[in-house]
């Protein structure tokens, strides 16, 4: 049995390791088609800005002739805007472009992968918030651009902070201290343990509130907040949008003065965090997984600033200093809770 666990273990990681032959390279995407690249690969159309950000990290955005609706790092302002996101694309305009490869995020649809591939364009649909899909991704990017000690650098970085959660909550048990409500865009629409934002819940060694295995982000009723009580209230915000402190805090205050939730333990002792989605997928996840590390274990992580990581982050691969507001409250000013 253990044989054959390894064995499968082995293919898998075979299957995401791009493999290069002459002047091509194989690359099997998130959806498992595998995607045969001719090289160099000199002009990239990015449908997610996730993946605009890896692009960018990796050679500066030299590559992009095509973006979404995405504003970091600020020089992307210069590349053309070929649609909102993945799910929207401005496909003649694509075509008119015709890349050596188009990268989106699972929004893009069937028909409309079919159509670009049918233009002759190459599709790559990558799943931008696992963590550790993203070290894949990053891996994958760094030899279709021939960037590959820039993309070990960026996976350094990732995983010295990936290892440094998982050391100081190896010990801790998830209990009533740790209990979490991760709540999604609008009032009561919860992350269930089948979300995306469930895995930050676990990487920080916390407990979901929401037990759900089929509703991603079920409405809950205020009621059954109450009963569970939970210790620590996360509201996450869109991944599309860049926000200011006076945002973060109109969100803070709009959860804080629900009257109905005034007796909850989170309420009361103050954990309430608003945070921006755009730290919870790509390269910058980390940087959320290092917030609710915080949030639900502040005795183990006193001396780490998510803030000041995210901008060396910033600085170091992207060349600039971070001007938005991604948490809140400010964790320089929370440093002191035991």
């Amino acid at each position: 049995m253990i044989r054959e666990i390894i064995i499968a273990l082995i293919i898998c990681l075979c299957l995401s390791i791009p493999v290069c032959s002459g002047d091509t390279i194989s690359v099997v995407d998130y959806t498992e088609k595998q995607v045969n690249l001719s090289l160099p690969v000199t002009s990239i159309i990015s449908l997610s800005n996730m993946a605009t950000e890896i692009i960018c990290a990796l050679d500066g955005g030299n590559n992009l002739i095509g973006r979404p609706n995405s504003v970091f790092p600020a020089y992307i302002d210069k590349v053309e805007i070929v649609g909102e996101n993945s799910r929207s694309p401005d496909l003649e305009r694509i075509v008119q472009l015709h890349p050596d490869l188009l990268i989106a995020d699972g929004m893009l649809s069937d028909d409309n992968r079919k159509e670009i591939e049918d233009a002759g364009i190459p599709v790559i649909i990558e799943k931008f918030t696992d963590p550790a899909r993203v070290i894949i991704i990053t891996e994958n990017m760094g030899q279709i651009l021939g960037k590959e000690e820039r993309a070990g650098e960026i996976v350094d970085f990732v995983n010295e902070y990936e290892k440094l959660i998982d050391s100081r909550t190896a010990a801790a048990k998830p209990d009533e201290e740790t209990s979490a409500y991760v709540e999604w865009n609008s009032a009561y629409r919860a992350a269930s343990t089948s979300s995306g934002y469930n895995n930050f819940i676990e990487k920080a060694s916390g407990s979901n509130i929401v037990t759900n295995s089929s509703v991603q982000y079920p409405t809950i009723d205020p009621e059954f907040l109450i009963q569970q009580d939970p210790s620590v209230i996360v509201k996450m915000l869109s991944s599309t949008k860049e926000y200011r402190e006076e945002d973060l805090i109109k969100e803070h205050d709009e959860i804080s003065s629900r009257s109905e939730l005034s007796s909850l333990k989170a309420v009361e002792e103050g954990r309430i965090y608003i945070l921006s989605g755009i730290v919870a997928g790509g390269m910058r996840s980390v940087i959320g997984e290092l917030y609710f590390a915080k949030w639900l274990h502040p005795e183990l992580f006193q001396d780490i600033d998510p803030e000041a990581i995210h901008e060396e982050m910033a600085e170091r691969f992207f060349g600039q200093e971070l001007e938005n507001a991604y948490a809140y409250p400010s964790l320089k000013m929370d440093l002191s809770r035991k």
